[in-house]
């Protein structure tokens, strides 16, 4: 049984190991490549001294975990295509089929490398690359690369659990202030409705780090008829509200640098307060469906690397996988900014670039094996 078991087996260890060095060596060449392009942005600070070299070789380790990330699916590509290229070249496969093999089981164990592939990706998107951004971040403040600041935000619209609705013209976080603000006061009544009960309108709202003072304004207290029934104006006055108001003045970290749970939790805190969540939820998806584009790549060269092998020899198609794979990073490129912007939904914009090309795939290989 046993020795039945390793002759079924001999064939998917043989696949296997035809795939294996075209994948390493796909991986590093993509990650190199990646890698002296991220050097090239550091060359100019690394010439001008501001930089010391070690800190660039850091920086240069801690962008690995990305680059790899990036250059697996192209590596999945080229590896599925050279591998069948090279087999097909040899006579391999023809001599497969004439043993009875049919073309499924030669697939499979191609499907399972790039299965194992997109299960790395996903490790390293979500554990290795959040951590490493951290560290890049704080690199970069520390040799004055990059500074951190919170962009300035213009008619921003705000709830709060407190019932609270803030309509605010401006918000400047480098000043941890607000202008023109304007606040109202909501009693829930029975039957899911709501009473308007106080307006306040403020020409300035200050954060000290622990709460907000508003100043120059004026509070309009309304009666159950909705008319007004009570006007205060006041010089200063403090603002009581819950933390998440005080999100506004925080340094925002980059989603790149959260892991799943903090990236869920930070699109359910700035939901709750009505405030635009496109950027992160398109982040969030892109962690499932960036790691499995190596699968999908795997499925979309199968046949177009048997079909072509079969024509033009064993490298004939890589100039075709050349642009295929350019398509594939525009359409991801394109479809994850018409996420960031609301284009389109987060989910579409995430996931379009796999559903086109596993679809193209899917219909590419039933036709083959038919």
């Amino acid at each position: 049984m046993a020795r039945l078991l390793t002759k079924f087996w001999l064939l998917e260890r043989y696949l296997f190991g035809e795939m294996l060095t075209p994948v390493l060596a796909g991986v590093a060449g993509g990650t190199l490549l990646l890698l002296v392009g991220r050097l090239f942005t550091l060359a100019e600070r690394l010439v001008e001294g501001s930089v010391p070299p070690l800190t660039v070789l850091r920086l240069l380790v801690l962008d690995l975990p990305e680059m790899v990330v990036l250059g697996m699916p192209i590596a999945a590509f080229f590896a599925t295509m050279l591998t069948l290229g090279k087999l097909s070249g040899n006579s391999e496969i023809t001599a497969m089929r004439a043993a009875g093999i049919p073309f499924s089981r030669i697939f499979r164990p191609l499907l399972l490398v790039g299965l194992a592939m997109s299960l790395s990706a996903f490790f390293i998107s979500n554990v290795l690359l959040p951590a490493s951004k951290q560290q890049i971040r704080q690199i970069d403040q520390q040799a004055l690369l990059a500074q951190t600041t919170t962009p300035v935000q213009y008619d921003v619209f705000f709830k709060t659990e407190d019932n609270l609705w803030f309509f605010i013209r401006q918000v400047d976080p480098r000043l941890n202030t607000m202008q023109d603000v304007t606040i109202l006061r909501v009693d829930p009544l029975p039957g899911g409705k709501y009473q308007l009960a106080e307006v306040t309108l403020a020409a300035q709202a200050v954060w000290n780090g622990l709460e907000w003072s508003l100043s120059e304004g004026t509070t309009h207290l309304y009666g159950p008829t909705g008319l007004s029934i009570a006007e205060q104006t006041f010089h200063r006055k403090p603002l009581q509200v819950s933390q998440d108001l005080a999100a506004l003045m925080q340094p925002p970290v980059p989603p790149s640098e959260l892991s799943l749970p903090e990236l869920a939790e930070r699109i359910s805190r700035l939901a709750r307060s009505n405030l635009n969540t496109h950027a992160l939820r398109t982040e969030f998806h892109m962690r499932f469906s960036l790691p499995l584009a190596s699968f999908f790549a795997v499925l979309i060269s199968l046949p177009l690397g048997s079909s072509t092998a079969r024509r033009v020899g064993r490298y004939g198609g890589v100039v075709f996988g050349i642009l295929l794979v350019f398509g594939y990073y525009v359409v991801l490129s394109v479809s994850r900014s018409l996420g960031e912007v609301g284009a389109l939904p987060p989910w579409a914009a995430a996931w379009s670039f796999n559903i086109l090309f596993g679809g193209i795939g899917l219909l590419l290989l039933a036709r083959f094996l038919r």
